[in-house]
This record gives structure tokens, sequence and C-alpha cells, in this order.
């Protein structure tokens, strides 16, 4: 039976991802008011009386973010009712459905009574929370599909406290960087800078209107991608044994750089959807990896897991 809640956690995941995409969708075609002020449904119908692109395009996300939500609600209750001894299934299940549902109704807050930029800005970076919550539960059904303890590490030396708290802080910072960008969308300021790398032909423009909130994005984002080169560079020469940091440490500075590089990209193509797209993908996967991270090497407040195999039996379900 617990085969088929894996499965089924894969649909959570790629539905999760999906909402992602649309919502980024919306934002980047204007299409945020397709549906009027009105919420559930399309100017207070279930079936619209007439059709515009932007109005679709509002409202399929909508609709797949409904059954999405029941999906992973679905999941998250299966697998915490399947691993009732497991606390990070536990954990993850409760966060899985507390930020799918918090995203849902910020979504539906902003549709029926507005809210500033600054406050929509959120609503992308919950739902990334969200995705990062339920793949993360995946991973974990997968890790005990296999009889293998979740978040515990391979063999490898213990994790300092630095590098601990060094991981955990590109997570918060990560987010940070996403809030940021979100919120260059949201104002309109994806052109603030019109060139790139730099800014209107210089390194260090003024910082004010547009201009500032886009140039301010770009540094934060190029600050994230040296951070990723340390952690690499860190991982690879204090942890060497520890594969699965060393191949989240890979996984972080190749998705960073297409980052940086797909940034770019929809600067000088002038906002190319596509290529925004990817942007968006590039970053969903990136904080999922730096999340995974998190959760393998522990909290910085707790001693670090014993540093040989953690690879045991579990009982079979």
């Amino acid at each position: 039976m617990n085969r088929f809640l894996r499965g089924f956690s894969v649909l959570g995941v790629a539905g999760t991802f999906l909402i992602l995409l649309m919502g980024a969708l919306v934002t980047k075609t204007g299409s945020e008011d397709g549906c009027g002020n009105t919420w559930p449904f399309c100017h207070g119908e279930v079936l619209p009386s007439y059709h515009t692109l932007e109005l679709w395009i509002e409202y399929s996300h909508r609709i797949v973010s409904g059954l999405v939500g029941l999906v992973v609600v679905i999941v998250s209750v299966w697998a915490w009712l399947a691993y009732r001894n497991q606390w990070t299934v536990k954990f993850l299940a409760f966060n899985s459905i507390f930020f799918i549902v918090l995203q849902g109704l910020m979504g539906a807050a902003a549709v029926v009574w507005g809210q500033s930029d600054a406050i929509l800005a959120l609503h992308f970076g919950l739902s990334l929370l969200s995705f990062a919550s339920v793949a993360l539960l995946s991973v974990v059904l997968f890790q005990l599909g296999r009889n293998v303890e979740p978040a515990q590490p391979t063999a490898g030396p213990p994790i300092s406290k630095g590098m601990k708290t060094s991981i955990w802080g590109l997570a918060v910072y990560t987010y940070i960087v996403v809030y940021t960008g979100a919120y260059v969308r949201h104002t309109g300021s994806s052109l603030g800078c019109a060139d790139w790398p730099l800014c209107g032909g210089q390194w260090l423009p003024g910082l004010t209107d547009q201009m500032g909130i886009q140039l301010t994005h770009r540094w934060m984002a190029g600050l994230l991608f040296l951070i990723t080169i340390w952690l690499l560079w860190a991982v690879k020469k204090q942890y060497p044994e520890r594969k699965d940091l060393v191949r989240g440490a890979w996984w972080s500075f190749m998705l960073t750089a297409l980052q940086v590089v797909t940034g770019g990209a929809i600067v000088l193509t002038k906002l190319e959807l596509t290529i925004a797209l990817v942007h968006t993908t590039l970053i969903s996967i990136f904080f999922s990896v730096i999340c995974y991270l998190c959760m393998q090497i522990g909290p910085p407040w707790k001693p670090d897991w014993t540093s040989t195999p953690t690879t045991k039996t579990l009982p079979q379900k």
C-alpha cells in the first residue's frame, strides 16, 4: 500500500511545481485581474460567460491549485497515518498542508481585497515553501521505502556547528533573494535596468525607483552565487566523504550559475516568457536542494548525527 503512497507523493510534487509555474505565468502575463475581484469563481461564475486569455490563465491557475491542494492533503494525511512514529514525516506532512493552504488563502485575499506589492511578493515565497515541503516529504517516503532511516547522513565525519549554521543561513538568505525577485516582478521593475550585467552602463547607479529594486536583486543574487562557490569549496575540502553534502553542493553551484545566466537573459531578451519560467524552475529546485541539505545535517543547535553509516532496516509496512 505504501508503494501507492510514494507514487501519489510524486504526483503532489509535480502538482505543486505546476502551481509555481502557473503562478509565475499569471504574474508575468499580467493576468492577476483576469477574473475580477471575485473568488474562487471567475466574475462570480463557475463557467465564465465571456473569455479572454488573461481570464483563462488566472482561472486555470485557481482550478489546478484547488485540485493539487486536495492531492497534497491526501498525501500528507496518508503519510502521517502510515508512519505515525516518524517525526520527520509528520513535520513535513504538516508543513505541506499548512503552506499550500496559506498560499491559497493569501491568493484569495489578494483577489478580493487587494494587497501591496510587498505582500504580493510573499505569495510566491509561500508557494516555494509548499513545493519544498512536498518534495522533501516525497524524498523521505522513498527513503523509507528503501528501509533507510530518513534525515540521516551517509557515512562520514560529523558536521561542525559552523557548517550547519552556514547551510541553514544559506536557506534563509535564498528565501530573501527569492522575495526580492518576486518583488521585482510585482513592481514591474524587471527592466528597471535595461542592460546586463551593468545598469545603465554603470556598476553603481542611483538606488532609486525601479532601477534600485532591480539592482538590489541583482547584487543579492550575485552574492548568493558566490556563497554557493564557497560552499562547494568548503564541503569538498572538509567533508569529501559525505557524498550527500558533496552532491548537494555541486547541485547548488550549478543551479545558481544557471540562475545567474537566465536572469541576465531575461533582461537581454526583454522578458522572454520561456526564459522567465526556466528562471523560476531553477530557483525552485535550488531552494529544495538547500532544504534537503538542512534536513540531512540537522539543526545547528543539536549535536551531529553519528559518523557511522546510518542505513538500517525499518519495519516493513
